[in-house]
């Protein structure tokens, strides 16, 4: 410090002092008054105001990466008015400013250091004063640059992987990240590898990089770099995203019609995503009418740019499909690669719709429409037509030409064939041509031609029968068959038959006929028709109605003559105008002359075309029996004895009946036409001593031969028979009387009286040796003796009544046992396993033979039985066995059996007695039951059976007899009568015999046939004769009526015939005859060989 002068005044300023600080005054005043020591001193304390201190030149100290130093002057004056610096740091300026830090500090020094900083920061420092009084001085800054280091590797790396892409995030570096002025980011697939590397820089911490593969993975590293140096990088790995194949356009390496071959390349080069499978597909590219809409194939993955191939099928020819691949891998399926492609032309599909647009009776017009798949370009129609055949039933005996098929082609969708042949079959095919060629034809449409007129019959014959053998009324029938036409050209509806008959000197008799057609596998008709009248000649037309044809056809014709009646016996006044006289012929003793009128001979019953006259001795013989009967022809007649024989028995001096007109003596022949009478003289000729053996045939023999007029024995009785003969019958009309002369009356008179006597007494001997015998003689001509004689019906009553001895009716069966013992049955011992019995064959004579089978055989164990007046009206059969049943059907069709008569059950206790033999199907052959009716002691079934190979179908009626109880005999005959009569309603003609059967063949069934055959009889004849009836069913099969007692049923069966009128207490009288069928049976002789079993 100084000093200074101030003035008296006091006052004085002390420059350049410093601020704030602390200064003492020595005041020494010096006073004019007080000069010795007259100094007065005081001291004076005092202070300098306060200055804000100033700041200036902040220097930097130091400068490194993370820190900064600075430096900062004070000036000297203000110092002391200096409490503290604030120094403040902004910064790095570089970042944001919300992530800008803010540093503050006091420090007293004029220096600091900053520590921790970022690399590359630009700072901002600010350097406060802070006065003593605490008021803050300007501030003094400086900016700062931290210095550069090596970055830090980036953090937090994010990629986010796309298809082909990447895109990749980071935060920058934990340290010196304000250095980094880029990034440089490098990828590559492997590190041994410099495929697919990039290089990439970016100022920003993120990046987009694409032009990658998809599904690659890829090492990405990323370092940050400064101006002067790398930072550390940062190596990650990623995969970018899968992505769908592409695959390139699809081609056809080859068209097939069914079939496309097709490739496509998976030619996406940038996609690493592997290729699990590609799918071909084709479908059809506009709505039609293929068959195969869609074909698909899939095919594994492959290497990348390798050809996928496929093969496409099945498709449909022609068409055009959209065609197209995709690609399946990670990522999905890939959008198809489309294209157009056609299938090649094939073989077109059948013609649709084929159908008959319009037929007649010779043409057939089809149509069709396209077809559902033409498969190209049609061009033309190819059809096939064939004939088949006649759709109506041809016979077996017609053969016909064959018709080769026909081949038409045509443009359009019709066609009509012309010429053809009435309701036939024929068939149709059609095919479609294109450009590849002929398709399938359709499936064969078969149709027919319309009927039309048929053909004439064939084979149209006549053939007459009858009279029957009956005085009341005319009965006979004419049996007209005829085939039906090869070419009937339709379903026969009717036959129309017309007749028309003529005979002289009556009127015409003209009637019509509707006929079902009803014929056999050879088409083989049979009518037969009762409006007959005697002589008439018939002319027959008979034509075809065919089903909805409304013309017939050309009439068959034939005619016939009408069998004559059985002439009618002479009235009375008829008789009186015939004279027989032996005193008005030359030799009274010998002959005697017969006149009759001429017109006598005339009758509406058929003309007298041959006359027969028989003589017997009155007196010694009963007045003959007037007989009548039917001829089968004019050439056969009646045996009657001739003159030889007549007199060569005459042992007892009596003359028996014998005939003295020759055979076949017209006595118009010769007579002039204005004669009225006829005359005869008997006796008048001269005969041999021997005339040769003979029966019934006559037409081996000449009428001299045969007969001749011998002469008469003198004064004796004679009765004379008239027997007129028509061409189908006789009958003697008229019985008359006469006697020959003689010279001594008396003489002859005693010789006669004593001779008649002796002659009455042999004959009565002669019957009562005759009833006791059985003869039966079967010689060439068949001559069957009666040995017990016929019974009439009216004195059958009376007979019964006087079998109470039950002893005759034993005696009578025992000799029945001895019949036809001797006849052979070789054929049974082939067929033996074909028999049910082992004793019971049928007769080689009679026996049915079958159409040969595949075995070779013939045989089944059956025999045909002669009814009444029919041959072989009967078929007598045992039960079929398992084994037979179809020899048994096979019978059924050949011998056109329509009624089949069952008598036993199919079992009877344990027994079997017959197979049960329908319904049947087997072999060809099928029987069904169509209706069946029950009643109370039988049932009816009407079947069907049909013969498959010849499409041959026949009703068959069944009756079926309940009331038959194992080892015995209907209850009641009367039910077994009824039955008989039932079954004789459903006969159709002589043609179809009728099948018995029980198990056996023989015990049931002979009682069935032997009980019809009586039946017929009794109404025909009123007569009957059991015994004969048995003995002659045995000659045509063994054992028929096997046992006693079924023999005594007939008995009873007869006598209920006879007895229908009688009031009902004498039946009931009556049974008392045969109370216990047992006792007959205990009675019977033990040689019976056949138990009941079989029966």
């Amino acid at each position: 410090m100084g000093e200074v002068t101030i003035d008296y005044h006091g006052k004085d300023t002390c420059y350049d002092l410093m601020p704030c600080n602390s200064y003492v005054a020595t005041v020494s005043v010096k006073s004019l008054i007080f000069e010795v020591g007259g100094i007065i001193e005081r001291t004076l304390y005092a202070s300098t105001e306060y200055s804000l201190p100033d700041i200036s030149n902040i220097t930097p100290t130091k400068i490194s990466a993370t820190e900064l130093g600075i430096y900062w002057n004070v000036s000297v004056k203000t110092k002391k008015c200096l409490e503290a610096y604030e120094i403040y740091l902004y910064g790095p300026f570089q970042r944001m400013e919300e992530k800008q830090i803010s540093y503050w500090n006091k420090t007293k020094e004029n220096e600091y250091a900053f520590e921790k900083l970022d690399p590359c920061g630009l700072y901002k420092i600010s350097v406060y004063a802070i006065s003593i009084n605490g008021s803050f001085s300007l501030p003094s800054e400086i900016m700062l640059r931290t210095l550069e280091a090596q970055p830090t590797p980036v953090r937090a790396v994010n990629i986010i992987s796309e298809t082909q892409a990447l895109n990749i995030s980071w935060s920058p570096s934990q340290f010196a990240d304000l250095c980094v002025i880029e990034y440089r980011l490098t990828g590559w697939i492997n590190k041994n590898s410099s495929s697919q590397r990039f290089d990439k820089q970016t100022n920003a911490t993120s990046i987009y990089i694409n032009g990658l593969y998809a599904c690659q993975l890829y090492n990405i590293q990323i370092i940050p770099t400064t101006g002067n140096t790398d930072g550390e990088p940062v190596i990650t790995e990623v995969e970018t995203e899968a992505k769908v194949a592409m695959a390139s356009n699809i081609q056809a390496l080859a068209q097939y019609p069914n079939a496309l071959e097709l490739s496509a390349v998976d030619s996406n080069f940038n996609n690493k995503c592997e290729t699990i499978i590609a799918r071909f597909l084709c479908e059809e590219s506009k709505p039609g009418n293929a068959t195969y809409k869609v074909a698909r194939q899939y095919v594994e993955g492959q290497v990348k740019g390798v050809t996928f191939k496929a093969f496409l099928a099945p498709l449909s020819p022609y068409t055009s499909y959209r065609c197209g691949i995709a690609l399946f891998n990670i990522a999905g399926w890939s959008p198809a690669e489309e294209t157009i492609l056609w299938t090649l032309p094939f073989n077109p599909n059948p013609p649709e719709h084929l159908t008959l647009k319009s037929s007649t009776n010779t043409s057939l017009q089809f149509e069709w429409n396209l077809p559902v798949n033409s498969n190209g370009n049609i061009k033309l129609y190819i059809s096939y037509f064939q004939h088949i055949g006649p759709k109506y039933f041809v016979s077996s005996k017609c053969s016909f030409v064959t018709v080769e098929a026909i081949s038409r082609e045509t443009a359009g969708l019709q066609q009509t064939f012309q010429n053809l042949l009435a309701y036939t079959s024929y068939s149709l095919q059609v095919a479609a041509q294109n450009e590849y060629g002929v398709g399938h034809y359709s499936r064969p449409l078969v149709v027919e031609t319309a009927p039309w007129i048929s053909e004439p019959l064939e084979n149209l014959n006549a053939a007459t029968f009858g009279p029957y053998p009956t005085e009341d009324q005319y009965q006979a029938h004419v049996v007209i068959t005829w085939t039906i036409p090869c070419i009937t050209n339709g379903e026969i509806q009717t036959f129309q038959l017309n007749i028309f008959g003529v005979r002289e000197g009556q009127s015409n008799h003209t009637y019509n006929r509707t006929i079902l057609p009803v014929y056999d596998s050879n088409g083989y008709v049979t009518y037969k028709e009762i409006n007959l009248k005697p002589d008439f000649d018939y002319f027959v037309e008979i034509t075809v109605n065919i089903e909805e044809v409304s013309k017939s056809s050309l009439p068959a014709s034939t005619s016939f003559k009408a069998p004559s009646a059985i002439p009618k016996k002479l009235d009375d006044l008829q008789i009186q105008k015939i004279e027989v006289d032996s005193f008005s012929s030359h030799n009274p003793t010998k002959t005697a002359a017969v006149k009759f009128p001429v017109d006598m001979l005339n009758t509406n019953l058929g003309s007298i075309i041959y006359m027969a006259l028989l003589v017997s001795e009155k007196g010694c013989n009963p007045a003959p029996k007037l007989e009548f009967d039917s001829l089968n022809s004019h050439e056969n007649w009646p045996y009657v004895m001739s003159w030889n024989d007549a007199f060569a028995n005459n042992k007892k001096n009596c003359v028996n009946q014998y005939q003295v007109t020759e055979v076949r003596w017209n006595p118009l022949s010769g007579l002039l036409s204005n004669e009225t009478h006829i005359t005869y003289t008997i006796g008048s000729g001269t005969c041999p001593e021997t005339l040769p053996n003979i029966c019934s045939n006559f037409s081996e023999y000449t009428t001299e031969e045969i007969y001749c007029n011998g002469p008469l024995k003198p004064a004796t009785e004679y009765y004379l028979v008239f027997r007129f003969f028509t061409r189908s019958g006789y009958n003697d009309v008229a019985l008359l009387e006469f006697a020959t002369d003689s010279i001594f009356q008396l003489t002859l008179i005693i010789i006669c009286i004593c001779g008649c006597l002796l002659l009455s007494l042999i004959a009565g001997v002669s019957y009562i040796w005759i009833s006791k015998r059985i003869f039966w003689q079967e010689d060439s001509c068949h001559v069957i003796e009666d040995s017990l004689g016929d019974i009439a019906g009216k004195t059958f009553v009376m007979y019964f009544k006087t079998l109470t001895n039950t002893e005759k009716l034993i005696r009578e069966f025992k000799e029945l046992a001895f019949v036809a013992t001797d006849l052979s049955y070789s054929a049974s011992e082939k067929g033996s396993n074909k028999n049910r019995y082992t004793d019971i064959f049928p007769y080689d004579k009679n026996r049915v033979l079958l159409d040969v089978d595949d075995e070779g055989s013939d045989y089944i164990n059956a025999s045909f039985i002669d009814g009444y007046k029919i041959k072989k009206e009967y078929i007598a059969s045992q039960g079929p066995k398992p084994e037979t049943t179809i020899d048994f059907w096979r019978m059924i069709l050949q011998y056109n059996v329509r009624v089949i008569v069952m008598l036993t059950q199919f079992q009877e206790g344990a027994n079997i007695k017959c197979h049960e033999y329908f319904p049947y199907a087997s072999n060809g052959i099928s029987v069904i039951i169509r209706k069946k009716t029950c009643f109370e002691y039988y049932d009816r079934s009407e079947m069907l059976i049909t013969q498959e190979k010849y499409g041959l179908k026949r009703k068959i009626d069944h009756f079926f007899f309940k009331k038959w109880p194992d080892h015995g005999c209907p209850k009641d005959p009367a039910h077994l009568i009824n039955f008989i009569r039932k079954i004789r309603s459903y006969r159709l003609s002589s043609y179809s015999p009728t099948v018995i059967h029980c198990s056996a063949g023989v015990g049931r069934t002979g009682t069935f046939i032997a009980l019809d055959i009586i039946m017929q009889r009794l109404k025909h004849e009123f007569k009957m004769n059991i015994y004969e009836t048995v003995k002659k069913l045995r000659f045509q099969r063994m054992k028929m009526v096997q046992t006693i007692e079924q023999y005594t049923f007939l008995y009873e069966s007869a006598y209920e015939l006879v007895r229908r009128n009688i009031k009902k207490q004498i039946f009931d009288e009556n049974k008392l005859i045969f109370p216990h069928r047992g006792v007959i049976m205990a009675t019977m002789y033990n040689s019976e060989e056949r138990n009941n079993e079989n029966v």
